[in-house]
């Protein structure tokens, strides 16, 4: 899932436009592979533990061992009044599954800006060891991790790549690590303060949803 500039930024886009088109991501897919689990958490497809599907779940195998480490459901967590006020169009919503039993869980959702995604927001979990694992296994001159954030009480790790468009927050939930990742669309994008400020404000709205 790796595009040509083979950074973990890169890698999380890469994973996206596999996922929403086709499938996959590859360090949540490494990581998830260590902590493999003997099964599903046995959650409904249509009806999860925090809320109904905002879409008609098509892959009996959407929750699967590679995503099961938390209860957590990016597509059921936030309300169409939290989507409207971080400036997101409830209507757009997109599963992020493109195949059945794929790594990821989660969805997208698009920008309200000028009528056009100026930017997108993705949210997505995956099992993962730990925040520290993840940041020594991509951590390289394209990689940058600012330094960790706290939100309510949780430890955030911020990230963002050489590339500019994009910027990531991790959260750990019980085996499974929560990526909020925003993406820029528009030529130049803003700075990384600006796209890792709206990475967080999405996280800051979902972090308390998240068992630990």
């Amino acid at each position: 899932m790796c595009p040509s500039a083979c950074t973990r930024g890169a890698r999380v886009l890469g994973a996206l436009l596999l996922t929403f088109v086709a499938g996959g991501c590859a360090h949540i897919r490494e990581a998830s592979e260590e902590v493999r689990s003997a099964g599903t958490v046995g959650v409904s497809q249509q009806q999860t533990k925090t809320g109904a599907l905002p879409f008609e779940n098509a892959f009996p195998h959407r929750w699967n061992e590679r995503n099961d480490g938390t209860t957590y459901e990016p597509c059921a967590a936030v309300s169409h009044e939290t989507l409207v006020d971080l400036g997101l169009d409830p209507s757009t919503v997109n599963d992020s599954a493109g195949t059945d039993g794929q790594s990821l869980r989660g969805c997208r959702w698009k920008s309200t800006a000028l009528g056009r995604a100026d930017w997108t927001v993705s949210q997505f979990v995956g099992n993962s060891v730990s925040l520290a694992a993840n940041q020594a296994r991509y951590s390289s001159e394209v990689d940058s991790w600012l330094p960790d954030v706290q939100i309510g009480g949780r430890t955030v790790g911020v990230h963002y790549t050489s590339s500019g468009q994009d910027c990531d927050t991790y959260v750990q939930s019980g085996r499974a690590g929560v990526i909020t990742l925003v993406m820029f669309h528009v030529v130049p994008p803003p700075p990384p303060s600006e796209i890792c400020d709206r990475a967080l404000a999405f996280t800051r709205a979902t972090t308390s949803k998240m068992p630990l």
